[in-house]
């Protein structure tokens, strides 16, 4: 069974710039951004939920109403196609909103601890990523069964013996990506291999999930703000077109 909610998100995304840097001896575990910032970060990242122009589809099971996201349009799209085939005046179609904006509903759901729906929240990550992450996982933890979560993937790089993160500079920016898909960091990589084949050989390709990313961002301790405020999410290829087309739409 599936149950509709009325939503207050805005379905409208605002025009984002991805670029990519790198800082010696950074831990993850203690990077803090502002709640805005956070939502800005995220807003790079278009995602994908099912419903119409007023109403976003729940997910039922068990009593529970689950707000879905996916990270593929492709995903999305075959469900929406399957219950209009079952369903054939459900009018559904797929709708692209900034992750931003679920994280803030996600957010003001805890903090409100409301009883009105969605109970649930859910990510569908891109399943052709899921193999390649839990290889790089199991290459530290070798008992990995799953990967956890949605997988970020990032270069690291040594210079002078430290390890760093992969970056590119942009003008007198630095920015950090962190990629939702293996083969757009591979270009950067093989990019790389092309004008400077010494740093290259020294790349290595690392993963982690996004969740930790966002309670990295969400950490009350200032001292790598810095470092954080470069930290740029690339979305997919596929993800990226559909930003583009649906900024033209709203033009």
């Amino acid at each position: 069974m599936k149950s509709f909610i009325r939503s207050s998100i805005t379905l409208g995304l605002a025009r984002s710039s991805v670029m990519i840097y790198s800082l010696l001896n950074y831990d993850l575990s203690v990077l803090a951004l502002t709640p805005e910032q956070i939502v800005q970060k995220l807003n790079q990242v278009p995602v994908f939920t099912i419903g119409n122009s007023k109403e976003i589809l729940l997910s039922t099971d068990n009593n529970k109403k689950t707000f879905v996201t996916y990270l593929s349009h492709q995903d999305a799209q075959q469900v929406v196609e399957q219950i209009t085939k079952d369903n054939p005046q459900s009018q559904l179609e797929v709708i692209t909103i900034p992750l931003g904006k679920v994280y803030e509903l996600l957010k003001s759901k805890e903090k409100s601890q409301s009883q009105e729906p969605p109970d649930l929240f859910t990510f569908i990550p891109l399943k052709k990523q899921l193999p390649s992450a839990l290889s790089i996982l199991k290459q530290e933890d070798p008992s990995a069964k799953d990967f956890p979560g949605i997988p970020l993937f990032y270069g690291m790089i040594k210079v002078n013996e430290q390890e760093t993160f992969l970056s590119v500079k942009d003008g007198e920016k630095n920015f950090t990506p962190f990629y939702f898909e293996r083969e757009s960091l591979q270009k950067l990589i093989e990019n790389i291999r092309l004008q400077q084949p010494k740093f290259a050989s020294s790349i290595e390709v690392k993963v982690t999930p996004l969740g930790g990313i966002v309670s990295a961002f969400e950490s009350d301790d200032k001292k790598q703000e810095d470092f954080i405020k470069s930290v740029v999410l690339v979305p997919s290829q596929e993800s990226a077109k559909k930003l583009l087309e649906t900024f033209k739409q709203n033009q």
